[in-house]
């Protein structure tokens, strides 16, 4: 069984008569990575916030590790943040800016620890760098440095890879796969759920203030799934047909005239064929793939209705 170490129980956010996030239920787990999609605006930034303890909510509760943060603000040092920019000194190294934590954090014996995780995020080589020499891309991996650098429980990162090139993004998945190998959850907002499918365990959508769905990656990977669509007047009389003649037994009903076969080795015509062999009257048959952004625009409003 999972173990969660935040609930979010009817959690809102209101700036005096503008409500930011609309009340949120949310259990986040140990060990997994949770992506937070949504626009620019959609709320996700300070729903992030107000897990790390930078904002106070306007109404509901929070648990961290089965405690309440109304009992003990604490509970949030157990959480390392990287929300919008990092705050970074660019006349100083990256090392330096470790430095500089580690003293505000009363760390003893500082140097083994920062190096360790200099070396971790790839900065090694460039630890005694001005950080205004560094690209975008070291910059976040430096932000993300300084989230690790109370060896927190729960990492929080938001937009981590805005901005970055191909390879900058490629390089901060690889950084947080390994750091979640570790046994840290990490919890990662993104407009971009393409990038976040490569990483996220689980998603969860927000829009405009309200989380309007959470998803396993499982789920939204069979969502996404390629597909044969057939619309019929008798699903039900296809099924066995299906089944018996060619063998297919990964399909969905969706209503009375909608089912949906998920084989990749079916051919329309086969498909087609053994139907009206069997008396099945088949008013149309396609292949159909919903793109990430597709499912994403759909659970937002902007894409129809979701058949599925």
């Amino acid at each position: 069984m999972q173990e969660c170490i935040i609930e979010l129980n009817q959690i809102s956010k209101a700036y005096r008569s503008r409500t930011v996030l609309h009340p949120i239920d949310l259990q986040l787990y140990r060990g997994e990575i949770f992506g937070l999609i949504g626009r620019n605006g959609a709320g996700k930034s300070t729903l992030l916030k107000l897990l790390g303890g930078l904002i106070y909510p306007t109404g509901g509760s929070m648990r961290l590790f089965e405690r309440s943060t109304r009992e003990q603000r604490s509970l949030h040092e157990r959480m390392g943040l990287l929300v919008e920019n990092p705050g970074l000194y660019a006349q100083l190294s990256g090392f330096d800016n470790m430095e500089l934590l580690a003293d505000a954090y009363g760390m003893k014996a500082r140097k083994p620890r920062i190096e360790e995780l200099l070396d971790r995020v790839g900065l090694a080589d460039s630890s005694r760098r001005k950080v205004k020499e560094y690209s975008l891309g070291m910059k976040q991996r430096l932000g993300i440095a300084l989230a690790l650098l109370g060896s927190p429980d729960v990492l929080i990162l938001d937009e981590p890879i805005n901005g970055l090139d191909p390879q900058g993004i490629v390089d901060i998945r690889h950084l947080l796969l390994e750091l979640n190998k570790t046994g840290l959850t990490i919890v990662i907002a993104s407009h971009i759920l393409e990038e976040l499918s490569k990483m996220a365990t689980r998603f969860g959508i927000l829009h405009e203030g309200r989380m309007v769905e959470i998803v396993s990656r499982d789920e939204l990977l069979r969502q996404c799934e390629q597909r044969i669509e057939i619309r019929l007047t008798e699903p039900e009389a296809a099924i066995p047909i299906l089944e018996a003649e060619l063998g297919i037994r990964r399909y969905k009903l969706l209503d009375s005239q909608l089912l949906q076969v998920y084989d990749e080795h079916a051919e329309l015509y086969q498909i087609h064929a053994a139907l009206v062999k069997g008396g099945v009257t088949v008013h149309g048959i396609a292949r159909q793939q919903v793109s990430l952004e597709q499912y994403f625009l759909e659970r937002t409003g902007d894409g129809g209705v979701p058949n599925a």
